[in-house]
């Protein structure tokens, strides 16, 4: 008889971040091995240079279940979190964390708990909570999870239980585009990646948040399962330290807010989307004009001119958010120089 598949696989795709790798496995594998074979821990290593595979090594030797692959060569960071979500996992939901993610103590309990409890949902979101890069635990201090407490979390609710998909979003950060904040179903996965992905990353929707993109097809109208104790915590960095950082603005302003048209024609209420969408004109202006100005982040001007069709019927507040951008320092001075002053007098933050 065929063993059954296991119920979760705790997906880690890595590149050349071996110190934070080791911290992130002493967190989950303990937890893992409490739950195997129900639960099992598949390591994608992108063609690391560092210390990657020595990592991986050792952990291998204490908990022998751990799968590692390896690719021979760079398959880009998209196609690595598709290969590792869609091909090399079995479980019947996958959960993505990212390798530099630590998880807290119990998650996994908490998140088979809810499984049970819900068996019918394809999506089961958590709390996610946020500390300072420099309390970021050592291995040592991590092993088996960290306290789940924290003065910052992405969700206001304390309620666990499973409710219709919209009562997810919270707004305004609560949007689900944190692969490593749910757990959903390997079969989607598959349909929508049978192969790891050869896009170029965060050209677009798919090639920026490849979860959220599922998820605006196949959830919406649907029930989802919710958690309130944070699962993971991200120990904050710079974000000029991560290699995406240059698409930073084009993937927040324009992927983002093409997401979330996707959850809105697909049926997401307007009201429950809005508190997203002014965010976007209302804290955004920075990232709008290092889209339109700065020559070292992807974008340009014509990318800008797509913003503000994105954003035409809310006429004021983008007209608002063009003006800010346009004061920006990398703006040609003819534009920046008056504006900047003209907007201090009336004390507009920039």
């Amino acid at each position: 008889m065929q063993p059954s598949s296991p119920l979760l696989s705790i997906c880690i795709p890595t590149f050349n971040r071996s110190d934070l790798l080791d911290v992130c496995l002493a967190s989950v594998l303990p937890q893992v091995a409490a739950h195997s074979p129900t639960v099992e821990c598949v390591i994608s290593n992108n063609a690391s240079g560092d210390a990657t595979a020595e990592v991986l090594a050792k952990y291998q030797s204490q908990f022998p279940f751990l799968t590692v692959s390896h690719n021979s060569s760079n398959i880009g960071i998209i196609g690595n979190i598709t290969k590792v979500a869609s091909e090399l996992a079995s479980g019947k939901f996958v959960w993505l964390i990212g390798d530099d993610d630590v998880m807290t103590v119990g998650a996994i309990d908490r998140l088979i708990k809810r499984l049970h409890q819900s068996p019918s949902v394809d999506l089961v979101a958590f709390n996610i909570g946020y500390e300072d890069g420099s309390r970021r635990p050592t291995a040592q201090q991590a092993t088996g999870g960290v306290a789940s407490k924290t003065e910052k979390e992405l969700r206001h609710s304390a309620v666990d239980g499973e409710f219709p998909f919209e009562k997810l979003f919270e707004g305004p950060c609560a949007d689900l585009t944190p692969m490593y904040s749910l757990a959903m179903r390997h079969k989607l996965w598959k349909r929508h990646y049978p192969v790891a992905s050869t896009a170029e990353p965060f050209s677009s929707v798919e090639s920026t948040y490849p979860h959220a993109a599922i998820i605006a097809e196949h959830l919406p109208g649907k029930r989802a399962g919710l958690i309130a104790e944070p699962a993971i915590i991200i120990y904050e960095m710079p974000s000029e330290q991560f290699s995406w950082a240059k698409h930073h603005s084009k993937t927040v302003l324009l992927c983002f807010t093409e997401l979330m048209q996707r959850y809105e024609r697909s049926g997401l209420p307007q009201s429950v989307l809005e508190p997203y969408y002014r965010y976007q004109l209302l804290h955004r202006s920075e990232e709008l004009g290092d889209l339109m100005f700065n020559p070292n982040t992807a974008g340009g001007l014509r990318d800008g001119l797509k913003f503000a069709w994105l954003y035409r019927r809310y006429p004021l507040l983008l007209m608002r958010s063009l003006l800010i951008a346009c004061a920006h320092p990398k703006a040609p001075k003819i534009l920046s120089v008056p504006l900047r002053a003209w907007l201090k007098r009336r004390s507009v933050r920039l």
